[in-house]
């Protein structure tokens, strides 16, 4: 949900040889299309940019993406907080329509990691509306060797005890694990539990890290 920035060259001098890769969805698997509702509900008040950074720092969307509230809940609590234009039921009418189904060759890339040998698996921060969506087009159950959806799991990113939540459940040390995420903070709270993380947007970004840290080959 973040801007693209240029993929990683090469991996860190330290890094250990990646044995698993960890996908975040939104924005590096999943097409996220949420601007022109975003511009509608702030009456042009707020900037996309701005919006996601409060987005991402806002209370209510905290609680509901670990799991805590329930979406009747959230709508009331992130319209009071973000000073959305619109009221609860817009809001959940609104809100599924964010994913806008998979990057192009999205399952085509996952699919290569593990022809290449390597376990793979999902960690988003989600909710009970967006991830029964998301499951479906990204054919989760299928695709990934495990699935980490935040709601599901009680903690969402970059909170450190999301990525130790994902460490305990998956069970492969952490420096062997590379995690690609949109977000700039994700990847830095990924690095700081031990996890090689490279920011990344769409497949294209996604695969290019993966070709340079060779888990593909180019």
């Amino acid at each position: 949900m973040t801007s693209p920035t240029p993929a990683a060259n090469s991996a860190p001098e330290t890094a250990q040889p990646v044995k698993a890769v960890l996908f975040d969805l939104g924005g590096v698997l999943e097409r996220v299309i949420a601007a022109a509702m975003v511009d509608a509900w702030s009456m042009g008040k707020v900037q996309a940019s701005e919006f996601w950074t409060r987005w991402l720092e806002a209370r209510s969307v905290e609680r509901f993406e670990s799991g805590r509230i329930d979406a009747a809940t959230f709508a009331e609590e992130v319209i009071a907080e973000l000073g959305l234009e619109l009221d609860a039921e817009e809001f959940l009418e609104a809100f599924p329509t964010w994913l806008a189904g998979p990057y192009d060759g999205a399952k085509e890339l996952v699919m290569d990691v593990r022809r290449a040998g390597l376990p793979v698996a999902s960690f988003s921060n989600s909710n009970e509306i967006h991830w029964p969506i998301m499951e479906s087009h990204q054919r989760a159950a299928e695709t990934f060797h495990a699935n980490f959806p935040s709601h599901q799991i009680g903690y969402s990113k970059p909170d450190p005890l999301a990525f130790a939540e994902v460490l305990r459940r998956w069970e492969i040390p952490a420096g062997q694990i590379l995690f690609l995420d949109d977000n700039e903070v994700n990847v830095k709270a990924a690095r700081e539990a031990g996890m090689q993380a490279e920011r990344v947007q769409g497949v294209l970004s996604a695969r290019t890290v993966l070709e340079a840290r060779g888990v593909l080959e180019a």
